[in-house]
């Protein structure tokens, strides 16, 4: 190859890289996998919030039926209590103790109740959203393995496309390379033209018949006289 023609190739390749990566990086199914994971991770918080409420109402609900067992345990020796007293006074006394106690163990019964109903519910949402956790997740991890498909094909080409790109740089001699380069970087990417008759396929801006003249004694390879970009005056390149 000529050194037309690799400044040609080489360019080429530059602007592929450049479309490649940016189109591997603005991805569609990146971006949807991004949000996606940002709504499994809302999930999994409120999962863990509902999971650590029923642990919150299975300790109250443990506490008050220890209360309850207690609470009976102080009723049957308070009826035992009265089997043996005989006087008027103690066993009115008891008897208000019986009747606090007998008011205790219906407070913890309606409270027991109560907590076991909110239970239940929260329960059975609990169920619900770890069942659709569950497939959210299998929907993620396909969506996943896609992305990912979709991302390697796209890395590899481009993976390719650096080789290629670095052994045609290596072929050029360094002064060339720089003066590529440095087109290239003054001018975003578009660092080579092509001379058609007398307008230049970048700028295109028509040069006169002695500028053509001029550039024709220079070679293959020259600058443009307007916007300073690589020239290529090989028609076969």
């Amino acid at each position: 190859m000529t050194d037309a023609q690799i400044l040609l190739e080489l360019q080429e390749l530059d602007l592929a890289l450049e479309r490649g990566k940016k189109t591997l990086a603005d991805l569609p199914e990146l971006r949807e996998l991004a949000q996606k994971r940002a709504a499994y991770r809302k999930l999994i918080s409120q999962r863990d919030h509902i999971k650590g409420v029923c642990c919150d109402f299975e300790a109250e609900i443990a506490d008050l039926e220890d209360d309850q067992v207690k609470t009976e345990d102080e009723v049957t020796l308070a009826q035992e209590d009265a089997q043996r007293l005989k006087d008027y006074r103690e066993v009115q006394k008891l008897e208000i103790e019986l009747s606090d106690l007998a008011k205790k163990l219906d407070k913890i019964a309606f409270t027991l109740t109560d907590k076991k109903r909110e239970l239940a519910g929260i329960t059975e949402k609990a169920e619900k959203l770890n069942a659709y956790v569950d497939k959210f997740e299998k929907s993620l991890l396909a969506d996943a393995q896609k992305t990912k498909a979709v991302a390697t094909e796209l890395q590899t080409k481009i993976d390719e496309q650096a080789r290629r790109r670095d052994h045609l740089a290596a072929s050029l001699g360094a002064d060339m390379l720089a003066a590529y380069e440095e087109s290239r970087r003054t001018h975003k990417g578009i660092a080579v033209e092509t001379l058609a008759g007398n307008v230049p396929s970048a700028c295109r801006m028509a040069l006169t018949e002695a500028s053509v003249e001029d550039l024709s004694r220079k070679g293959a390879i020259a600058t443009c006289p307007y916007c300073g970009r690589i020239l290529i005056q090989d028609t076969e390149a």
